[in-house]
């Protein structure tokens, strides 16, 4: 065996710590510096916390309702700590997220009591979401409208819109009240909770602009889909409803 000279050795020793410094470095924040990867969530903690990639990390406020499964984008600082930055998208409806249809020009429709789906006001939705239901109908006709929801196949939910009954029931300046009367002293509203699946019909005052303020529930089943502002009239009629410009309606994915 041939004896290596002590400048070999020398030389085997010196590349032998620059690897083990190497190596060393390659796991330390403060030399290897800040940077962020791709990592799949294990566990999720209640107090802000989950588990990815072996590591406990802490999930900034934006990133809302992490799941085992997620994708997340996690960094860690110079100095070590860990944050979730936020999951990768795995279709273009993610949890979290809010979309919007209006109507940009008024509509009318006449001889119906057939709620159909508004052309414009109408959104996607993800088999086995549950989204949020936010909504106004600004209508006129003296046939009233009735309004409801087209929603896939399997879908569930409730919704309430506060709006006139059938009969449009208005104060006066005496402190009484009137029916089917415009009035500058307010009127009365209906409250009923409905089905998702289900209709209500509000009053209207000829031409006089009113509105239906919608709040609600959807909850997807197994089919994917669209859901839209469904309406008709109250009353068939020659003499149209209307569904006004600026009428619109949001989702936002709860789940």
């Amino acid at each position: 065996m041939t004896k290596k000279s002590a400048h070999a050795s020398t030389r085997d020793l010196a590349w032998a710590l620059a690897q083990r410094a190497k190596r060393a470095g390659e796991q330390a924040p403060s030399v290897r510096g800040s940077d962020w990867r791709l990592a799949t969530v294990t566990a999720v903690a209640t107090d802000g916390t989950i588990t990815a990639a072996g590591v406990t990390v802490r999930c900034l406020e934006s990133y809302l309702q992490p799941t085992v499964g997620d994708v997340a984008v996690i960094t860690q600082s110079s100095s070590g700590n860990w944050a979730a930055v936020g999951r990768l998208a795995t279709n273009t409806d993610p949890i979290g997220a809010a979309r919007t249809a209006v109507r940009n020009a008024d509509l009318g429709r006449h001889d119906t009591i057939t709620p159909t789906a508004d052309p414009q006001i109408v959104l996607p939705v993800t088999a086995d979401a549950v989204y949020d239901l936010t909504a106004v109908a600004f209508y006129s006709g003296v046939n009233d409208i009735l309004l409801g929801w087209s929603v896939p196949s399997g879908t569930s939910g409730t919704w309430i819109g506060i709006g006139n009954g059938t009969a449009v029931v208005s104060g006066t300046g005496g402190g009484g009240t009137q029916q089917d009367v415009s009035s500058t002293w307010g009127y009365t509203v209906r409250t009923e909770s409905t089905g998702i699946t289900s209709n209500r019909t509000y009053g209207g005052l000829g031409a006089t602009g009113f509105a239906v303020q919608i709040t609600g529930t959807i909850r997807v089943g197994a089919t994917a889909g669209t859901v839209a502002m469904a309406w008709a009239q109250g009353t068939s009629a020659a003499t149209a409803t209307n569904l006004l410009t600026d009428s619109w309606m949001r989702l936002h994915r709860a789940s």
